[in-house]
């Protein structure tokens, strides 16, 4: 890990990019044949035009997505395992990244989603409301689920990916547990509309049925 992150530093990790949210993550064969995703932290939003990859704020986002990832995956809920995070001092700030397993044969849960046949969707998104249910009962809150960062396996479990933001609260809390169905939906209704296959209102009641099973 410490060679892999020091030439992922160095922009030599030698893997394949791939896109992701704000930036790429790097897809790397380590000897023996395991992958592992190899991924930079970079700022979003308007900061990103002024400086790409420092952050100043503690604790470092490293190791906030460590423990909250760490926490989730030891009360059951199905999330990748962390193999290691790095973090560079640079003055004041600092710079991360963060290595994880790869789950080989899986899917976006929007492609996943748009491929199932009709009578297999209601069963896709009850596994996926269950899965978020099992984060919010062990009281770990996902700032941005999305169609993107749901996976699923060929068997059709869901693995819920990336919680940088990630934080603590009381298990179950109403406003919390809103908010993250709430942002998971817009961003599932706004990718069925590019893919111009709209989402009926009603199918939000198949993710409510195992969020509450």
């Amino acid at each position: 890990m410490v060679s892999l992150l020091a030439a992922a530093r160095d922009g030599r990790s030698g893997g394949e990019h791939l896109a992701s949210g704000r930036g790429t993550v790097d897809r790397v064969r380590l000897p023996g044949g395991k992958c592992v995703f190899v991924r930079k932290y970079r700022r979003g939003g308007f900061a990103r035009y002024f400086v790409s990859d420092l952050y100043l704020i503690r604790p470092e986002r490293p190791f906030r997505e460590l423990v909250v990832t760490e926490t989730a995956r030891a009360a059951g809920c199905p999330v990748p395992t962390v193999l290691a995070v790095a973090v560079e001092d640079v003055g004041p700030c600092y710079r991360g990244w963060i290595v994880t397993e790869a789950i080989d044969d899986v899917r976006p849960l929007i492609d996943a989603w748009l491929a199932r046949d009709n009578a297999d969707k209601p069963e896709l998104l009850r596994r996926v409301g269950a899965a978020i249910r099992s984060l919010h009962d062990a009281g770990v809150y996902h700032v941005d689920l999305t169609g993107h960062n749901v996976i699923v396996r060929s068997d059709g479990r869901p693995v819920i990916l990336d919680f940088d933001r990630g934080f603590f609260g009381a298990p179950r809390d109403a406003r919390h547990t809103q908010r993250g169905l709430d942002r998971f939906w817009r961003s599932m209704t706004k990718l069925c509309g590019r893919a111009d296959r709209p989402l009926e209102a009603a199918q939000r009641s198949w993710l409510e049925q195992g969020y509450g099973s």
